[in-house]
């Protein structure tokens, strides 16, 4: 069915671009089509008694091909391991979980796809509950608690984190330090632009400003909720109530769009994962960005020569004694209800996911922090890396993992995280053409255009009769 890529058992899949370029078709179709491809595929695995595992991440499928391998020359249960583009994980696993069709045993899922599967009550979620498991095994103390909030609905826990994924500040250390300036003395964002400021430079009178100290843009929605979270905001509540219009959530916007506007303006707009995005840092066109861990990787690797120009501290606060981090992105492995062989696929998903060789080969390789505790004393994660000037990187986002914020489960993070990055927008157009550059004069527009994307998301759940409580009617 696919393209072998080890000489094992785990094979990579290639799929027909017509199912990746359909992320809209319908619930039928997907029941009707892809479900079909599906059970033929599980059909085969399981003749053969194999568990079946699908991941999306082509960095995490090589880090786990060895632990595959180890795992089938011990007698067990084989496993074959697929990479499966997201999109069409996507389709695959509802179209298994909604029409009760086999799907693989194990799915390691990004957050956007694992948050589709918690749309309806608890009983309806495709996921084995891992909560007692977890519980009775002394787990649940061995991972980073924040870690396990995306993947928790209802209370209950549906799979264990791949990642913690705290935030840092990564700056220009060559430029800054070389000014004399003493970035360990930041504490909030109002002191970071305080003493950049002066940095920034333009060609000549009347043109842009050719460096700016922050990198931050309307465009990125992921930032957007990065720094909202960090704030102590977010779309949503701890519970999983809709909140995108609360009085942080408008403080914080208000004040990210002042950086981005009128002639005191310290933010600009430096892509990442694109090659003009990477020549702006080389430029030195930012001074400053949001680095979760696994971004330093994607540094590394696009824009090698900043070796040992870039250097690493927390987040500022937004308050003096405020967080001093936040969180992007996320991934789980789960177990499908739809298994027959759930138990062997709870001592594969441990041994693949508990691992400190793997916690390891996923720092070395991707830079990425595991969130089992137990290993974060290795001393991997205390070595100096010199692309970020000897700095021992790993220990300064262990360092952060337990404060970075809570997330809830919820299947709208999506709709409303695009709700915010428009208000956002609007907000930034609105004080532009009013020449309203500062914090307290764009609040009232941000608050107005806050609320309305909170009405626009709150009428997508509200349409959600599965999550409607019995005393609400429907309309006839």
């Amino acid at each position: 069915m696919g393209q072998d890529v080890t000489p094992r058992s785990s094979k990579l899949v290639s799929l027909p671009l017509r199912y990746a370029l359909s992320p809209g078709v319908a619930v039928m179709l997907v029941l009707s089509i892809i479900s079909g491809i599906t059970i033929a595929f599980m059909e085969t695995a399981r003749h053969t008694g194999e568990l079946t595992m699908w991941t999306f991440a082509k960095p995490h499928y090589d880090i786990y091909v060895p632990a595959v391998d180890d795992w089938n020359t011990e007698g067990k249960p084989e496993v074959d391991m697929f990479l499966i583009g997201r999109q069409v994980m996507d389709r695959r696993m509802l179209g298994g979980f909604l029409g009760e069709v086999p799907t693989a045993d194990l799915l390691e899922a990004e957050r956007s796809s694992a948050s589709l599967t918690f749309a309806g009550p608890l009983d309806a979620v495709g996921f084995v509950d891992l909560t007692d498991s977890l519980e009775e095994e002394g787990l649940l103390v061995k991972i980073n608690k924040p870690s396990l909030s995306p993947w928790t609905y209802e209370g209950r826990i549906f799979g264990i984190p791949h990642d913690v994924h705290p935030v840092m500040l990564a700056y220009r250390a060559d430029i800054i330090e070389e000014a004399g300036i003493d970035m360990q003395a930041v504490e909030t964002w109002d002191d970071l632009y305080r003493v950049l400021r002066p940095l920034q430079q333009r060609r000549s009178d009347g043109d842009p400003m050719d460096r700016y100290v922050m990198s931050l843009w309307d465009s990125e929605s992921d930032m957007l909720e990065t720094l909202l979270l960090q704030s102590g905001g977010g779309a949503f509540l701890p519970d999983g109530t809709l909140a995108i219009d609360r009085d942080i959530n408008v403080k914080t916007v208000s004040h990210m769009v002042s950086w981005m506007i009128g002639p005191d303006r310290v933010a600009t707009h430096v892509p990442e994962f694109s090659p003009t995005g990477d020549q702006l840092k080389l430029d030195g066109h930012a001074l400053c960005y949001l680095m979760p861990d696994w971004m330093c990787n994607v540094w590394r690797y696009n824009v090698p020569s900043l070796e040992g120009k870039v250097k690493l501290i927390p987040l500022p606060a937004w308050e003096p004694g405020g967080t001093r981090t936040s969180v992007w992105g996320g991934s789980m492995l789960g177990i499908a209800k739809t298994s027959s062989k759930q138990d062997e696929a709870w001592e594969f998903a441990k041994h693949l996911y508990l691992s400190e060789e793997l916690a390891l080969d996923l720092y070395r390789s991707g830079d990425i922090i595991t969130p089992i505790r137990e290993h974060w004393d290795n001393p991997v994660f205390a070595e100096p890396d010199a692309y970020f000037g000897g700095q021992r990187k790993g220990l300064m986002y262990i360092e952060l993992a337990d404060s970075v914020p809570n997330r809830p489960a919820t299947p709208y993070f999506k709709q409303a995280r695009e709700a915010v990055q428009n208000a956002v927008s609007r907000t930034k157009q609105e004080a532009v053409a009013q020449e309203l550059y500062t914090p307290e004069q764009i609040e009232p527009i941000a608050k107005r255009n806050m609320e309305l994307a909170h009405i626009q998301v709150k009428t997508i759940v509200d349409a959600n009769a599965f999550l409607r409580s019995d005393s609400e009617e429907v309309s006839p």
